[in-house]
């Protein structure tokens, strides 16, 4: 008993040492957008809080493209230590997998969950270049001319095109879909003219400024940032509603928990502060904070119930 007890004393003493001593040098955010987006600016947001709050430099790391999956498949190889994170938009986990050909991870095994950094509530959005001013005038104009419209996305498999393609199904219209590598370029040319709608959370500076329509929230409730834009359901179709989602921070799977636990205590604290909330909310998203075993459910409940919502609108990607 006298050899075990220093053991003893010894492993416990350990574990609370070895969560003093995270971060242990910079950390990288990794994140599966193009810098401009709203996604990119929230990881830009949480990192600063983080660097100064943890006293290690966090680092955004871009790595755009195939909807996310290159970022993910980058943190999922990566050593698992919580110093290299993954910063993503949750259709990346929840709806590439069943959109696409295949993709590199298993998005419920291959990742732990960190904290949730903001709920999305998409809006639908047109270039006023079109002449509508809301949803039933976009409607009329699809029947009226199929194909003639162009919608973009931020990438295939991503919810402003599976929004897209569920809403010309409820609907029975037609348009062409245009897919973007980000927020950004997408909505770039949603503003030249060169798209003519699309689904997005961040843009209501450009609906307040007179450069873009909003026609439609997916809801269930009212945009924050523009509450006098009416959601699906109050205009007859619910099933919309379903493309809701959530941006999200993981670490590779294995990652300590007393260092997911000093992760999502540091980005709900930073989540908290006013000017985050006011930011955040001002780009159009939920302003929300979470466990690391709420969001893991969040995520496990989303993957199995997407399945089902792909097959109506019969996205597929090779």
């Amino acid at each position: 008993m006298r050899k075990v007890l220093p053991v003893l004393a010894f492993c416990l003493l350990g574990q609370p040492a070895a969560a003093q001593t995270y971060p242990a040098k910079p950390v990288n955010i990794v994140v599966s957008v193009p810098a401009g987006g709203t996604l990119d600016a929230i990881a830009r947001m949480v990192a600063r809080d983080l660097s100064e709050s943890l006293g290690q430099q966090f680092v955004v790391e871009n790595r755009p493209g195939a909807n996310g999956n290159i970022a993910a498949d980058y943190v999922r190889r990566s050593s698992a230590d919580g110093h290299t994170l993954l910063m993503l938009a949750s259709s990346t986990l929840t709806l590439g997998p069943y959109v696409m050909e295949s993709v590199p991870f298993n998005p419920v095994k291959d990742f732990a969950p960190v904290a949730t950094l903001a709920g999305l509530n998409m809006v639908l959005l047109a270039n006023p270049s079109v002449g509508v001013t809301d949803l039933n005038g976009l409607i009329s104009h699809m029947k009226a001319k199929p194909n003639a419209l162009n919608y973009s996305s931020t990438g295939n498999g991503s919810f402003p095109h599976v929004a897209g393609a569920l809403l010309n199904r409820e609907t029975k219209t037609e348009a062409t879909h245009v897919p973007y590598k980000g927020l950004a370029p997408s909505i770039q040319d949603l503003l030249a003219g060169q798209v003519q709608y699309t689904f997005d959370s961040g843009s209501a500076v450009h609906v307040k400024a007179g450069k873009l329509n909003a026609l439609a929230v997916i809801g269930p409730k009212r945009s924050t940032a523009l509450p006098e834009v009416p959601t699906f359901r109050e205009l007859g179709l619910p099933e919309l509603e379903k493309i809701s989602g959530w941006h999200g921070l993981f670490a590779p799977a294995g990652t300590p928990e007393a260092v997911i636990k000093t992760l999502n205590a540091e980005v709900n604290k930073a989540l908290k502060k006013p000017d985050a909330i006011e930011r955040i909310e001002s780009m159009g998203f939920e302003s929300v904070t979470t466990t690391p075993e709420a969001l893991g459910e969040a995520l496990r409940n989303d993957y199995a119930n997407y399945g089902t919502l792909i097959k109506k609108t019969g996205i597929t990607i090779q």
